[in-house]
């Protein structure tokens, strides 16, 4: 019996060492172990997920968040927040990546970066589909004003990739097609 329960013992301390390690989401370390997880404990990301909406000057923005967890990165599992876009300027289309099925597979917006110290502040990637060569980054930050929920979306460009990329041809343009300083309204 007591043979038994040596083995038991065993067996569960080797299961619980086995276990990745989960970090809370903006309190991670940088450098993360193979197959941990970085979730999102406190729920910080869910205030961020639905559709939120700029409208001015006939200018519709539309953004369609929502959070997704566990999502695989190189190494190691996280919760982030993916989303795609519409912007419309007097009903004419200029750039729409929605789809009606929205599975998170082609997000355009996309990460999980919550600002130290403040909680409703995330900096998530931002890619246009007909402009390859730009990378960007957007600064959302979440606040409620007498119940209505707001972003502030602070868009900007980090970096333009060579237009001679080899095997591929890369669209030539560099610019921005939506706003990069707005306010939006949670629909």
């Amino acid at each position: 019996m007591k043979n038994y329960l040596i083995i038991i013992l065993t067996f569960i301390l080797m299961a619980c060492k086995a276990q990745s390690p989960v970090y809370t989401l903006g309190q991670s370390p940088v450098d993360k172990l193979k197959n941990s997880y970085v979730k999102d404990t406190n729920n910080v990301l869910n205030k961020f997920s639905g559709t939120w909406i700029y409208s001015q000057n006939g200018q519709v923005f539309t953004v369609n968040l929502q959070k997704a967890e566990m999502v695989f990165l190189i190494n190691y599992f996280v919760d982030e927040l993916l989303g795609n876009y519409k912007y419309s300027i007097n009903n004419n289309t200029i750039v729409n990546t929605i789809l009606p099925d929205f599975s998170g597979k082609k997000s355009r917006i996309f990460g999980f970066t919550i600002w130290e110290g403040n909680p409703n502040k995330v900096t998530l990637f931002f890619r246009d589909p007909e402009r390859p060569r730009v990378s960007c980054q957007v600064d959302l930050t979440y606040s409620n004003q007498g119940g209505i929920e707001k972003l502030n979306w602070e868009l900007r460009v980090t970096g333009i990739l060579p237009q001679g990329v080899p095997g591929k041809t890369l669209n030539p343009a560099t610019d921005v097609r939506v706003p990069t300083n707005m306010e939006l309204i949670k629909q």
